[in-house]
């Protein structure tokens, strides 16, 4: 989900909690501090280059929380853990294995289309109440 303010507010808090002026912030990440100043205001939206500099620099743990606020979909690091290798050969059910083999071979954009659809289905699980019907 795209909330550009919200993004733009917690890349503030995060620089502050790191005690980073925006010209400190922008040489670390290598993006202009005048535009990381845009990004808090709310001007711009950054690219998803731009919010992986920033989260890595910011040393945050979840990345996938500002890529996520930006409308983008998690990292693809993250999202194939456990998907390399003989970790494949684990699943008990092949048509789930052939998914996760389908899904790793699979060009970028639909992975992250994927990913935006699995994203948007666990959110919908999460707000639904435990008697609430399906």
């Amino acid at each position: 989900m795209k909330d550009m303010v919200q993004f733009g507010n917690r890349i503030r808090q995060l620089r502050k909690m790191n005690n980073y002026s925006l010209r400190e912030l922008g040489e670390r990440s290598g993006v202009s501090y005048s535009f990381i100043n845009s990004i808090e205001n709310n001007r711009f939206s950054p690219s998803r280059e731009t919010v992986i500099a920033l989260a890595d620099t910011l040393s945050i743990a979840e990345k996938d929380e500002l890529l996520l606020l930006a409308g983008f979909a998690p990292t693809e690091e993250e999202s194939l853990d456990g998907l390399s290798g003989d970790g494949l050969d684990e699943v008990d059910d092949p048509d789930v294995s052939l998914f996760f083999k389908d899904f790793k071979n699979a060009p970028k954009e639909r992975r992250d289309e994927m990913l935006r659809f699995w994203n948007f289905i666990k959110e919908q699980q999460q707000s639904r109440t435990p008697d609430s019907e399906q």
